[in-house]
């Protein structure tokens, strides 16, 4: 397989610092998603605890013109990492997919292909439906707020703009969106409230092929729960 894979520098160079004189084993958790929205969001979250034993990777293409964000090619980036830790004798704790439902692009053969991977492999899967910005919109909206239907189909408006419906309502609450450039330090007092709705929608990954909802929640609870764990 041609690599196609970095380590996000900030992510595989920080040391992890034990408070104790005891070695800690270090918990890796590595996550490689479709665009730049997903990449920015993780950023934040793991530089929001940066002493943890939890060690986050962002897995990046090595070359930035690479244009394969398919959940098929994503899928690769995760099969080059858990090569390179079973190169070095070390099973890795967990390897994450997200990604988007996108039915444009994405068959539910597809998307079956994907789900049946990620069990053979071990990988977990964080998949939402319609997109990524339905995750974002949750940290500042309650659902309730919205026609469910209309969330699903995300349409596209009448105007020139190439915003979709989840798109426009996030760039509205927030005073402007740019999915290339998103405000984290907006996002994160939210988190907490995004995780409780979004549970209040799916979140299995089967029923998501066809409802609304993310199961973007489970990752980012369990991230948020390893930092808070190793504060105390």
């Amino acid at each position: 397989m041609a690599k196609r894979l970095r380590i996000k520098t900030e992510f595989g160079k920080r040391a992890v610092e034990s408070k104790s004189q005891e070695t800690k084993e270090v918990y890796i958790i590595s996550i490689a998603s479709e665009g730049k929205t997903e990449e920015q969001y993780f950023d934040g979250i793991h530089d929001m605890d940066t002493d943890s034993i939890v060690k986050v990777e962002r897995l990046e293409k090595l070359n930035e013109d690479d244009t394969k964000s398919h959940p098929n090619h994503v899928i690769d980036l995760l099969d080059e990492r858990k090569e390179f830790w079973q190169e070095h004798g070390v099973e890795p704790n967990e390897l994450w997919m997200v990604v988007d439902r996108d039915k444009q692009n994405v068959s539910e053969d597809q998307l079956n292909n994907i789900i049946n991977k990620c069990n053979k492999e071990g990988y977990n899967l964080a998949l939402s439906n319609p997109t990524f910005e339905l995750w974002l919109l949750l940290h500042i909206a309650d659902i309730e707020e919205y026609d469910l239907e209309v969330l699903l189909s995300n349409p596209k408006p009448r105007s020139s703009s190439k915003k979709r419906f989840i798109e426009k309502e996030l760039s509205k609450k927030l005073g402007g969106y740019n999915k290339n450039k998103i405000p984290f330090d907006k996002f994160r007092p939210g988190i907490n409230n995004a995780i409780t709705r979004a549970n209040k929608l799916p979140v299995e990954n089967i029923t998501l092929k066809n409802s609304l909802g993310t199961s973007v929640c489970i990752l980012v609870k369990k991230l948020i729960s390893r930092h808070q764990t190793t504060k105390h």
